[in-house]
């Protein structure tokens, strides 16, 4: 957690675990928001509850150790852990409320993520809802 203290220059974004997951293992824009993510462009907040998602989803993809441990050890890293709070209740999967109540407690500028049952919502408070394509695009 060497990041604690939010950066007041760079955008505060959530990453859907399919955001997260499709960067390793799949690349294309879910890989560039990764890089942006490496090289200071953009910071990630994440909670406890969506690193055990995340950690749970690339175990099940690849049962090799080392990529778990390189993305445990930039992750812990290179984020922002904030407090799991449930703040809203709002989603039809109930799973989903933990990336829009990490956004709100971190006051995040986006959320990203490839599931319609987020993308439906767009925006929620001041939080916008974008696919990986179209978030990289809003940026640029």
């Amino acid at each position: 957690m060497s990041r604690n203290l939010l950066k007041m220059s760079v955008m505060k974004v959530v990453l859907d675990t399919n955001v997260f997951v499709s960067g390793i293992f799949w690349g294309g824009p879910p890989h560039k928001i990764l890089e942006l993510w490496a090289s200071d462009k953009i910071q990630v907040l994440i909670t406890k509850k969506i690193l055990e998602e995340y950690f749970k989803t690339i175990q099940k993809i690849d049962s090799d150790k080392k990529v778990l441990l390189k993305w445990t050890a930039f992750v812990t890293e290179n984020s922002v852990v904030l407090e799991d709070k449930n703040m809203v209740d709002i989603c039809r999967d109930p799973g989903d409320n933990k990336f829009l109540n990490c956004a709100f407690v971190g006051k995040a500028d986006y959320l990203i993520s490839g599931d319609d049952d987020l993308l439906i919502f767009q925006q929620v408070g001041l939080v916008r809802i974008l696919n990986p394509s179209r978030f990289l695009k809003v940026i640029r």
